[in-house]
């Protein structure tokens, strides 16, 4: 079998990445933190998530609309702020990076 080698590069980082997330426990580390976030932030506190995983984003961005949804949250990015072409330039790590934020509302938890 002829395997090009950028496939099997590829396909190496991935087998990789999800044993790493898998040993590490990250996304059970993950959903603590999304799950814990409502009490740690103070009333008008914002939050920060880079997510370089789309496992990780897609916990991220379903914890954030479903405190929305219920009142937990006042405000949340509901569109990823992404790098420029510029900052993918500077540093082509980032190309995967996505931002999502959210303000934690004054209502009582």
């Amino acid at each position: 079998i002829d395997i090009p080698k950028a496939l099997l590069d590829s396909t190496v980082a991935r087998v990789m990445q999800a044993l790493r997330i898998e040993l590490n426990g990250e996304f059970r580390v993950l959903e603590q933190l999304l799950e814990d976030l409502p009490s740690i932030l103070a009333p008008g506190g914002r939050a920060v998530f880079l997510t370089f995983h789309s496992g990780e984003d897609r916990r991220v961005k379903k914890a954030m609309k479903a405190g929305y949804k219920s009142g937990i949250y006042s405000s949340w990015s509901r569109n990823v702020v992404r790098p420029t072409a510029q900052e993918r330039w500077d540093n082509p790590r980032s190309s995967c990076c996505k931002l999502r934020w959210v303000v934690r509302s004054n209502q009582a938890i």
